[in-house]
């Protein structure tokens, strides 16, 4: 009995359903948007999460991260909200967590961090010069010195055309200092002094570095970002990263690995960084001629033939002058007239001419201020406030699998962490050790504040040094750190237990099991507890500062527009359901005339829009599965490089599962069921008098 009651609703559902098409069809359309918008948008959603964590995860910040639960700020790894410096506490001891994260089954690795941010500095092209010719001489390379000196003397008239220039309108003291630079600058054109040059070139490089370099300038200073790390560890569990040029830095040594990206975008002299900007936007189909930003760096790259020429030595402009005058069929003679020429850019020469540069131009330029083995020598501030320098060796570039495009993944340069604790202000012990030296055969002292003004000024006047938090003397600390040569900074070797045995600002936990984060996460806090250690252990979107929160963001704006259409739908459902019911007072009346019972009729309406449902959110869930579909075969674009740090590469291939297609039919199910209630119940109240004054 109860299945053939069932069967009738069924059936009677249906006829009332098909009876009432028009209006089926239009409750069944809002039903069908209503299962593709979720369907499509959590799966468009969640491929986004999953593509975004594995640039994360996988390039620079791991599953967790750990750091010290009384930092004052959260941490960043990819910047915050605040526009100062961060302060995200300290790990003293790296050793002990990673001692106590090992002992959990599913982590995999440890990794120690720290973020920081410091500036180096590129000479003038006088500094450069003067250090090459310096270098040949010391090295007995004769010839190759004398073959810098024509460039020297072109710098030299360059210079002294500035600086005459800069006393026309300059007067005190200034003028003064300019008038002496300028006497200095005509003494190192003269002739009698290359004459003086040739008999003792080092006497004479000395005068050249003292007194005619700081005339041409400090040079350009840069600032990088960098995360100082154990680089073996990085290098092999971070399965992203790659090297571009050069190598890895072997284990246990100092050195610096430079981002390409960063390389490109900030560090690349600037004529190529125009022309790269100008080429990357013609490949977006974007037009230098009406655009106003694009024409004033077409206009700004033509200024910088002189910059290029002056870093031309006299066998490159001899090589290049030929080169230049066939490219550009024309006649000039000077260097300047046919760089000007070449680097004058439009619509129409944009693609040939930035294959030129690189083709004929690049191989006589130093593009970078850096070559794969130099040691460069990197200054930052300390947490006290302080600066700190220290030389160090450029082993190679680097990138990211697949987002070798993107400015977010490219922010963020590697060096080890035994250089980077000494940037931040602590001392290794080896450097304890030698300037404790220093400090006994100076027969320093260390001044307390409270004693300063007795020690410093009383009738015995002791030798003074003063001291940082970590116990070590700024200046002595910081000439210790320059004095160290290339062939030192090479030569230097640090085992396993010296790099883990110091401090850390964060450090990265990657997983062997990463579907077992969460509970990952709580054995690793409970560690920690255990052992004593006050530290906060977060996942990659708290971790990754306001990227994560842009994703929370998008997220919560997707399913605030989702729920204000079901709202919508709920609202037009319940309307239409109720104006149907009202239609159908004579059918429902005569129903109950006959016998129905008020439950009948109820099962019956539920049944209606319960069948509706299922036929509508199964198109619905096909419509968001086919457009998924087709979408992963064909993939998403990245138009941007936040768009291509999001899609982890330069395409998106979003996928669905069946919680998508279940969430998809639930919801669209229980709106429609809630919006059904209410007419149900009306219809349910309808005596059967009501047929009969329906029929007359």
């Amino acid at each position: 009995m109860r299945s053939a009651t069932i069967g009738l609703i069924l059936k009677l559902a249906a006829r009332s359903l098909w009876a009432h098409r028009i209006k089926s069809a239009i409750v069944g359309s809002l039903m069908t948007f209503g299962t593709l918008l979720v369907v499509f948008g959590t799966a468009m959603l969640d491929s986004v999460e999953t593509a975004m964590s594995n640039s994360i995860i996988h390039s620079l910040a791991g599953h967790l991260q750990v750091y010290d639960a009384n930092a004052r700020d959260e941490l960043a790894i990819y910047g915050g909200t605040a526009m100062s410096g961060l302060d995200y506490g300290e790990i003293q001891s790296f050793d002990a967590v990673k001692k106590v994260a090992e002992t959990i089954d599913n982590v995999k690795a440890v990794v120690p961090m720290g973020i920081n941010v410091a500036n180096m500095t590129r000479g003038s092209e006088l500094d450069l010069a003067f250090s090459k010719m310096r270098t040949a001489y010391r090295d007995q390379k004769t010839e190759d010195a004398r073959a810098l000196i024509p460039k020297v003397k072109r710098l030299l008239a360059l210079l002294e055309a500035d600086i005459d220039a800069r006393t026309k309108v300059a007067g005190g003291d200034h003028l003064n200092e300019l008038k002496g630079q300028l006497t200095a600058v005509r003494r190192a054109r003269s002739d009698d002094f290359w004459v003086q040059f040739e008999r003792d070139p080092l006497d004479s490089l000395e005068f050249l570095d003292t007194q005619v370099a700081p005339a041409g300038g400090d040079g350009r200073l840069m600032y990088l970002r960098y995360v100082g790390t154990d680089l073996s560890a990085f290098t092999k569990h971070f399965d992203r990263f790659q090297i571009v040029h050069g190598e890895t830095v072997p284990n246990g040594t100092r050195g610096i690995l430079i981002n390409q990206k960063f390389a490109d975008r900030r560090l690349k002299i600037l004529a190529a960084r125009l022309l790269d900007s100008l080429e990357k936007s013609r490949r977006e189909d974007v037009l230098i001629s009406g655009n106003a930003e694009l024409e004033s760096k077409a206009r700004r790259l033509k200024t910088q033939s002189g910059s290029i020429s002056v870093m031309l030595s006299p066998k490159a402009i001899a090589a290049l002058k030929p080169a230049l005058k066939k490219i550009l069929a024309q006649k000039k003679e000077t260097i300047s007239d046919l760089l000007a020429a070449f680097l004058t850019i439009d619509d129409s020469n944009l693609e040939q001419r930035h294959r030129q540069f690189y083709a004929v131009l690049a191989p006589h330029l130093e593009l970078y201020p850096f070559k794969i083995g130099d040691v460069v020598t990197i200054r930052a501030w300390t947490k006290s406030g302080y600066s700190r320098a220290a030389n160090v060796k450029v082993y190679g570039t680097f990138s990211f699998k697949g987002l070798e495009r993107s400015d977010l993944s490219g922010a963020a340069n590697l060096i080890d962490m035994m250089t980077f604790r000494e940037l931040y202000g602590q001392m290794s012990s080896a450097q304890r050790k030698e300037l404790g030296a220093i400090k006994s055969q100076a027969k320093a002292k260390t001044v307390s504040r409270a004693r300063a003004e007795t020690d410093l000024f009383g009738a015995v006047e002791p030798e003074v040094s003063t001291t940082d938090d970590f116990g070590g003397s700024f200046s002595e600390f910081e000439g210790l750190n320059l004095k160290r040569t290339k062939r030192q900074v090479a030569a230097q070797k640090y085992s396993q237990t010296e790099i883990d045995q110091g401090l850390a600002l964060s450090t990265a936990i990657l997983l062997k099991d990463e579907s077992q984060v969460k509970a990952t996460r709580v054995e690793l806090e409970a560690a920690f507890k255990e052992a004593g250690l006050e530290l906060k252990v977060v996942n990659w979107q708290q971790a990754s500062g306001i990227i994560g929160q842009l994703f929370q963001l998008v997220r919560a704006v997707l399913y605030f527009a989702i729920f204000i259409i079901f709202a919508v739908a709920l609202v037009i459902i319940n309307n239409s359901m109720l104006m149907a019911t009202l239609e159908r007072v004579r059918e429902i009346g005569t129903m109950r005339a006959i016998g129905a019972q008020r439950g009948l009729v109820l099962a019956m309406l539920v049944s209606e829009t319960f069948m509706l449902c299922l036929v509508a959110g199964g198109c619905g869930a096909i419509l968001g599965i086919s457009l998924m579909s087709w979408f992963n075969h064909q993939g998403i674009p990245a138009i941007n490089e936040m768009m291509m740090f999001m899609f982890s590469g330069p395409r998106l291939f979003p996928d669905y599962s069946a919680h998508h297609i279940g969430a998809g039919v639930s919801i669209i199910l229980v709106v429609s069921l809630l919006a059904t209630i209410w007419p149900a119940r009306v219809a349910t109240r309808v005596p059967p008098i009501e047929a009969m004054r329906s029929a007359d």
